[in-house]
């Protein structure tokens, strides 16, 4: 998907869940790679929430990324079910160095991380990151990603009990209105057990008969 239809699908988000909109960011974290014998990553990593509250991530993988991804998927996926269907596509690093340095400076070099990420339909969301370290920017890929799938999940949910209000008070126009972002919404998450409840609430038990 494009970057600039996942920007209106964040803005649309936003402004459905307002103060709900789940935004992390990375604290702090430490790594331990064991490269001889076990030839694997392990991560603790502190996210702030927006309220300053905070939360641990622990991750094992085949390196730094992969470990996050990983302990992400293992903090969250209880909560917001739809992280357990999604996968990595792709992840690239490139470096990049400030033109603003002039010839009696040193150059300042950032490195920018891109991280794809598949949802269970088989289509690619893309988020990239600048931070001054490769694994910084990494990180805040990663977790960008996470987010958004999280309040999509959150929005879907929250777009079906404004739906069920406006049906209950027969405004069809309404109703109308928040199915066709519903349909936006489902588009863009990947589906998972409570999109799925939500979805057959909405549409009413298949008629098992012939």
């Amino acid at each position: 998907m494009r970057e600039d239809k996942q920007e209106v699908m964040i803005s649309k988000m936003k402004e459905v869940l307002q103060d709900d909109y789940l935004h992390l960011e990375v604290a702090k974290y430490t790594l331990n790679e064991d490269l001889e014998e076990r030839q694997s990553c392990q991560i603790q990593c502190t996210l702030r929430r927006e309220d300053s509250s905070t939360l641990t991530v622990e991750g094992e993988g085949v390196g730094a990324i992969d470990a996050f991804f990983s302990g992400v998927q293992s903090r969250l996926a209880d909560e917001y079910p739809s992280l357990k269907s999604i996968r990595f596509s792709k992840f690239e690093i490139e470096g990049l160095i400030s033109s603003d340095a002039g010839p009696d400076q040193t150059a300042k070099a950032e490195a920018e991380a891109t991280v794809g990420i598949e949802n269970s339909e088989g289509r690619e969301f893309v988020f990239k990151s600048t931070a001054p370290s490769v694994s910084r920017a990494g990180l805040q890929a990663t977790l960008q990603a996470a987010e958004y799938f999280v309040n999509s999940e959150r929005t879907y949910i929250q777009l079906h009990e404004i739906l069920e209000h406006y049906r209950s008070e027969g405004r069809t126009d309404l109703v109308d209105k928040y199915t066709d972002l519903m349909s936006e919404v489902v588009e863009n998450t990947s589906y998972s057990e409570v999109v799925e409840q939500v979805r057959n609430s909405v549409e009413g038990p298949e008629d098992e008969e012939e």
